[in-house]
């Protein structure tokens, strides 16, 4: 689309700008007092291991220092190891205190780490994961420097303190290559030392790339490098032997190839594309691939895309359905891996502006072999609960496995402290108001003579990077060129694009400087060799706004994925160019954002494995004494998440008081809560032994235990509890065990209760009652079951209704799935089914029967009948079924499954009824059974197609075929 295409088309505008690290340690996140860093020697360890984790102490009391430093070492709520040494320290004087332990040997499990410093002189924390691989807990940074004369030395820091204050597990390598389709150059088959990057701007360094792939490497972290699907630069033919046969096309007749022009005026950045369907492109790009991976040693492949398009042409003129293209380009190539001794190489896919139902999510998400998704956002989920459903979106497609997004967080925003350029101090030029859009009183203009400069006095808050961020207009119909000065010295020549008009205000241009404490002079000045005129609005401390950057990431993690956001030592992405740095984290931020990756990893159980199921997003499972409580992050609420595992009920808590929706953008701070009285409504069958609670805002992420109580009320059963604080997200675990019922029958007066009632004025219910007055919209039951197999389910809801026929919706862990008949049952004392089919996986699941404004009618509800089922469709004509299974026969129109058993004995003519489906041929269904072994079933379809619901053997239509299954 548009908008995507024009992203990726600004990333020209920054290539020039800062390049090279000046990172420096200013303040260290998840420590107090004397202990200033700590961190683990690698970014996970296999099983057998032996982890160090190091705590960087300084005494900076006053006095002398004479203790037991402590660590330990929890697995969620459980203690597992916990040892002292003793530390004396002069004041003012450092040591590092080295602990190793040997962690069990059970694959895929977070550790947190306390350090703790005795006599109150401080606490650090950390964290370990223990994985064989890295897929299951992707947290992927990236690296975007290769810089020609980087010592070893250096390139290793740069990933070493990535590693240690993000557990970045795996980096990718952003625009490393020669060539998108030609990746490494060489010279007479000998790789070049360097070469110009497809820009040509910048100059890439082989030895620098082959250092960090050996760093991260020694680490135990992936190098994964960026490259392209489908795309060539120009004159590929000659360079690169690439035919344009192999390409996509505006038009049948093949005469115009799909271009992507970067805007720059320079068609050596074209990228020329080629269709992902091509198997000679296919055979080309993955010689590439192999080639990479053999030669750098990249431990996988990540393919990016340029996003939405209208659907182009092959050369043969036929059109190419390119959103359905991906998963077979994805498929290709992990078979031509395996094929050629790669099976161990990982392979990830962008799906660019990811969103429920996007273009290429379904292809993607459901069928490539992706060892783990990854997904740009853009407009498609704008919205906070738009991301956490595209994570269960996709996470359900795929099977569960990772799925790491790449939102970059204050996009298209000049945050920061801003300084006018029309109350700077002025040589040359002068302030001007007769242009629009600009801020403050005005703007300079007529910066364009050999001399002019605009002299601004700013004040640093801390020591540390900043990016100085030029907002500026440009209409001369060429880039112009500044020297920037800092403190009289010269720091850089940087670009002003030309822009559509004098009215138009950009601000790519930028600078990242390091700055001490205090008030610096900055320059903007037009020396001889500079070039243009430029009308100057402002200058910004481009700064990440740190509340939206917190909230992002807990929603992020809180809906089970990961978040490409931290590489290079200290930097942040917030642009999809990766190498724009033109906002820089504040020390809070940092610190934030380690405690941030401590959580995630020291908890990386509890958030994302795949036996922690997403329940329903209404608000009737949990409440809070004077909030207001959202199960779709309304603006100003606090956001519940509820989700279940196979040993604990978990309640996110996220505080979005203040703020609106929208997750992108510059927030508002929270409003700091405290002593939240809190109400948890759990299912009839739960039992709940202790409540956890554990926060990254809390204590650096320690657990603390919660007294709570258990009890029940009009709306169900509840315990309720005290939450100490909320700052921007609490994380609730609540250990659990769960009694199955007898037959699988979980009883409506039990369940949790939305705006209905219970009652016994009518015989024959099953256990104390029923609900009644479910009659209007909002009304709802939600019940928590138990599924102990991955298998079909038939939920049967057993009701009366003494009136109309009735409808309801049935939600599964908070998707819609259907909707269920409740038609008269002739009286309200006559009690029949309402059922549709579903599939669960192995846990616990939250089942929601809720009227909703498209529903009608009256029903009194009995229970659940939660009951195994194999499925016959006309396109999956079963044969047999285990015993004690129902059948459920789905099929694309009303009528009956005429049916009986052993030869047509016993026959039932049994109503297909509609399920609410959107897929037309499989919108009717019923089920019967269950079935005694050495049973046979025989069935065929009665059609209503007359539409009178009235089985009339003489007049209906018969299918003509007999169905049989064998009950084994």
């Amino acid at each position: 689309m548009l908008s995507t295409i024009y992203r990726k088309a600004v990333v020209l505008a920054v290539i020039s700008l800062a390049i090279g690290m000046l990172f420096v340690v200013v303040a260290n996140a998840a420590t107090s007092g004397i202990v200033k860093r700590v961190y683990t020697d690698k970014a996970r360890y296999n099983t057998g291991n032996t982890v160090t984790v190091s705590a960087e102490l300084t005494n900076d009391t006053g006095t002398s220092y004479s203790n037991n430093i402590t660590i330990t070492i929890y697995q969620g709520e459980t203690q597992k190891y916990t040892t002292s040494t003793s530390v004396s320290l002069a004041n003012g004087s450092s040591t590092t205190v080295n602990f190793t332990w040997t962690p069990p040997s059970t694959n895929h499990i977070g550790y947190f780490v306390k350090i703790t410093a005795g006599g109150s002189a401080g606490t650090g924390a950390t964290a370990i994961d223990v994985s064989n691989d890295w897929i299951k807990y992707p947290r992927y940074g990236f690296m975007s420097e290769f810089p020609v004369g980087e010592s070893s030395s250096t390139t290793d820091a740069r990933v070493k303190k990535t590693m240690q204050d993000y557990h970045t597990v795996s980096f990718q390598l952003y625009d490393w290559m020669w060539r998108h389709e030609n990746m490494i150059k060489r010279t007479s088959g000998v790789i070049d030392s360097s070469w110009t990057d497809w820009s040509g701007k910048l100059t890439i360094a082989w030895p620098t790339i082959q250092n960090l792939i050996s760093s991260m490497h020694n680490y135990n972290a992936a190098a994964m490098p960026y490259t392209m699907t489908y795309a060539a630069l120009q004159d590929y033919s000659t360079i690169s032997g690439v035919s344009n046969q192999w390409g996509m096309f505006y038009d049948a007749a093949h005469a115009n190839q799909l271009v992507f022009d970067f805007v720059d005026n320079n068609p050596t950045t074209n990228l020329w594309l080629f269709n992902p369907a091509s198997t000679s492109w296919q055979n080309h790009i993955y010689g590439q691939y192999r080639d990479i991976l053999n030669t750098a040693g990249f431990d996988g492949i990540h393919l990016d895309q340029m996003g939405q398009r209208s659907d182009p042409y092959a050369y043969n003129g036929s059109t190419i359905d390119l959103d359905n293209t991906f998963a077979g380009f994805v498929n290709n190539l992990r078979s031509n891996l395996n094929a050629n001794s790669l099976s161990n190489k990982v392979v990830t896919f962008n799906v660019v502006n990811g969103a429920v139902d996007g273009w290429a999510a379904p292809d993607v998400t459901k069928n490539a072999q992706a060892d783990f998704d990854y997904s740009e956002i853009w407009e498609g989920s704008d919205d906070y609960i738009e991301l956490k459903d595209y994570v269960n979106y996709a996470r359900q497609n795929n099977g569960g496995k990772a799925f790491v997004l790449a939102a970059y967080m204050n996009y298209e925003e000049n945050l920061g402290t801003k300084y006018e350029a029309e109350s700077a101090t002025l040589n040359g030029v002068a302030a001007n108001t007769n242009h629009t859009g600009y801020t403050g009183t005005g703007f300079v203009d007529g910066f364009g003579d050999n001399g002019d400069y605009v002299d601004f006095t700013i004040s640093a808050p801390e020591t540390g990077k900043y990016a100085l961020v030029f907002r500026y207009a440009n209409d001369t119909g060429t880039k112009s060129t500044r020297n920037v000065y800092v403190d009289g010295v010269l720091n850089k020549e940087i670009e002003f694009l030309d822009q559509a008009d004098w009215n138009t205000w950009a601000f790519d241009a930028y600078s990242v400087v390091q700055l001490s404490a205090g008030s610096h002079t900055i320059r903007l000045k037009k020396d001889t060799a500079s070039t243009g005129f430029i009308n100057l609005d402002s200058l910004t401390l481009g700064t990440f706004e740190e509340n939206s950057v917190r909230l992002t990431n807990a929603a992020i993690a809180a809906s089970g994925a990961f978040h490409i956001e931290m590489g290079e030592a200290d930097q942040m992405l917030g642009h999809p160019y990766f190498p724009n740095f033109s906002k820089q984290m504040r020390s809070t931020l940092r610190e934030g954002m380690k405690d941030h990756y401590n959580f995630i990893t020291g908890y990386e159980n509890l958030l994302f494995d795949t036996d922690v199921v997403n329940n329903d997003s209404g608000t009737q499972f949990a409440s809070i004494t004077g909030q207001t409580v959202s199960g779709d992050a309304a603006s100003g609420t606090i956001w519940q998440l509820n989700k279940r595992s196979t040993n604990y009920d978990i309640v996110h808590l996220i505080n979005l008081t203040n703020n609106d929706t929208k997750w992108r953008n510059a927030a508002n701070a929270p409003t700091n809560m405290s002593n939240l009285a809190t109400k948890v409504y759990i299912g009839n069958d739960e039992t709940i032994s202790n409540v956890y609670l554990a926060s990254p805002d809390i204590s650096n992420g320690t657990t603390q235990e919660l007294t709570f109580t258990s009890g029940s009320d009009s709306n169900g059963k509840y315990v309720s509890f005290t939450v100490p604080s909320l700052k921007y997200w609490d994380m609730i675990y609540m250990k659990r065990t769960f009694s199955v019922p007898n037959n699988d029958i979980y009883e409506a007066e039990t369940a949790i209760k939305s705006n209905v009632a219970t009652n016994t004025n009518y015989a024959s219910y099953t256990g104390t009652g029923f609900v009644d007055q479910f009659a209007n919209s909002g009304d709802g039951v939600s019940f928590i079951v138990s599924s102990a197999s991955d298998d079909d389910y038939v939920l049967r809801f057993r009701y009366t209704n003494g009136g109309t026929n009735a409808t309801r919706d049935v939600y599964i862990d908070g998707k819609f799935a259907g909707t269920v008949q409740l038609k008269s049952t002739g009286g309200w004392g006559t009690w029949g089914y309402g059922e549709m089919t579903a599939h669960l996986k192995p846990g616990h699941h939250s089942i929601v029967l809720w009227y909703n404004s498209t529903n009608a009618g009256a029903i009194n509800l009995d229970h659940l009948d939660l009951d195994k089922t194999y499925i016959w469709q006309f396109d999956r004509q079963i044969t047999t079924v285990p015993a004690g299974y129902r059948i459920t026969y789905r099929v694309g129109a009303p009528g009956w499954v005429h049916w009986g058993v052993n030869n047509w004995t016993n026959v039932v003519d049994t109503a297909l009824v509609s399920n609410g489906s959107t897929n037309g041929n499989l919108d009717y269904e019923i089920s019967v059974g269950p079935f005694t072994t050495s049973t046979t079933v025989n069935a065929t379809f009665l059609w209503d197609d007359n539409a009178n619901g009235v089985a009339e053997y003489s007049t209906d239509r018969w299918e003509g075929t007999n169905y049989n299954i064998t009950i084994n």
